[in-house]
C-alpha cells in the first residue's frame, strides 16, 4: 500500500460514516524488521499495509489528521501506538 492509496482509503470509510483505526508495529511477520501501519475497521483487519524502515518514516505515510489514541488493554502487546 502506498502513502496515497492509505489517505484515499481512510477518506472512503469516512464518506461511508465509518471510523478506522491504524495499529503501527514492528513485529510484522510478512515484513521483519521493518514498522508497519494496519488499517482496522470495526475491528477487522483490512488489506494492505504500510511499511518503512523506521517509525518517523512509517508516521509520514499515514494519512492526514490522525492523532494518538490512548492505549488500552485491548492492544495487543505488540501494537506500539493506535491513530484515528
Amino acid at each position: 500500500m502506498t502513502p496515497a492509496d492509505a489517505q484515499t482509503l481512510h477518506d472512503d470509510a469516512a464518506t461511508r460514516g465509518k471510523w478506522l483505526i491504524w495499529t503501527l508495529s514492528d513485529t510484522d511477520l510478512e515484513h521483519p524488521g521493518k514498522y508497519v501501519a494496519r488499517a482496522h475497521e470495526a475491528g477487522t483487519l483490512l488489506p494492505g499495509a504500510l511499511v518503512a524502515r523506521t517509525l518517523a518514516e512509517l508516521r509520514a505515510m499515514l494519512p492526514a489528521g490522525l492523532k494518538q489514541s490512548d492505549r488500552t488493554s485491548a492492544l495487543p502487546p505488540d501494537v506500539i501506538e493506535s491513530l484515528d
